[in-house]
C-alpha cells in the first residue's frame, strides 16, 4: 500500500515521467557486501547504466510492506516514530525493535542495452553517501549544462567505516558520459563513390607461389564495436559537452574575486 506516492523533483531530484504514483518502478535493485549490485533475484545489475531520476522519501515497512511518503517537505521521521508505542515496533534483522519510520534515498536507473528500468531505494548510511555524492556532481553539471541532463554511472563500491570495523558501500561513479534528451536523429547513408575516367581492364589472377600457398591466411580485422549504435537509451539521447577543469574552478571562485 502507498499513500500519495509521486515522484517530486522538490529535493533536486526529478520525475522519471511515468504515470501512476509508485515509487517502485521496473526491477528492484539492491545492493549488499556479500552480493553487490544485484536484482531481487540475486541476478548481478548491468553496469553501466544511465540514471534518470532520484528523491528522497519517508518509507514504513509494516507487514513487509512499504508505506511510503512522497509529498516534499517531508515529516521529521523521529517524530512520526515517537508517536508509535515502541511495543509496536517490528523486529529488524539485527533482532531490536526497528523505527518504524525511515528517511530512503530513491535511484532510478537504465539499462543502456535493453532500457530496463531499475529501483534501488535503501535507508542505510551507505545509501546515504552514495546517493548524496551522485547529487552533488548532478548539481554542478546542472550548473553549467542544464537542468535536463544526466549521467551515465558505472554500479562500484567504496570503503566505509562501520562500527564493526571496516566495510564497504554502494557507489554510483559518473564514466564522463553524460546524457541529455533528443536523440534518435537519422543520419543519411554515405554515397556510393562514383569512379569517372576511362577504366583498366582488371589485371589476370597469377597462381600463387608454392611459399604463399602454404602460409595460413592472415585473419581479417575484427569490425568495430558497435554497443553504442546497438543501444536504445543512448540513441534516444544525446551526448552533453564536457565540463572542463577551467568552468569548474570559474565556478567555485566567489563572485568577489
Amino acid at each position: 500500500m502507498s499513500a500519495n506516492v509521486t515522484v517530486p523533483p522538490s529535493d533536486g531530484g526529478s520525475s522519471i515521467g511515468l504515470p501512476g504514483n509508485r515509487v517502485n518502478r521496473g526491477t528492484i535493485g539492491r545492493w549488499t557486501e556479500a552480493t553487490g549490485w544485484a536484482d531481487r533475484d540475486g541476478l548481478p545489475m548491468p553496469s553501466p547504466m544511465l540514471v534518470i531520476g532520484y528523491t528522497t522519501i519517508i518509507r514504513r515497512w509494516e507487514n513487509n510492506r512499504p508505506i511510503d511518503i512522497t509529498d516534499h517537505p517531508l515529516p521529521d521521521p523521529d517524530d512520526l516514530n515517537r508517536k508509535i508505542p515502541m511495543s509496536a515496533w517490528e523486529i529488524g534483522r539485527d533482532g531490536k525493535p526497528r523505527p518504524p519510520h525511515a528517511l530512503t534515498y530513491v535511484i532510478y536507473m537504465v539499462d543502456l542495452k535493453t532500457g530496463a528500468l531499475y529501483t534501488y531505494a535503501n535507508s542505510t548510511y551507505g545509501a546515504m553517501l552514495c546517493y548524496t555524492n551522485l547529487e552533488e556532481n548532478v548539481a554542478v553539471y546542472r550548473m553549467l549544462r542544464g537542468e535536463h541532463v544526466w549521467p551515465i554511472c558505472t554500479l562500484e563500491k567504496r570503503p566505509m567505516k562501520t562500527s564493526y570495523g571496516m566495510g564497504t558501500r554502494p557507489h554510483l561513479q559518473p564514466t564522463g558520459d553524460w546524457r541529455a534528451p533528443g536523440g534518435f536523429q537519422s543520419v543519411p547513408p554515405s554515397p556510393t563513390p562514383q569512379i569517372s575516367g576511362p577504366s583498366t581492364a582488371p589485371a589476370q589472377p597469377t597462381a600463387p607461389s608454392p611459399a604463399a600457398a602454404s602460409a595460413p591466411a592472415t585473419p581479417a580485422p575484427a569490425p568495430a564495436s558497435t554497443t553504442a549504435t546497438k543501444s536504445p537509451v543512448l540513441e534516444a539521447t544525446k551526448p552533453v559537452k564536457p565540463v572542463t577543469v577551467g568552468e569548474l574552478i570559474a565556478d567555485e571562485l566567489p563572485p568577489w574575486a
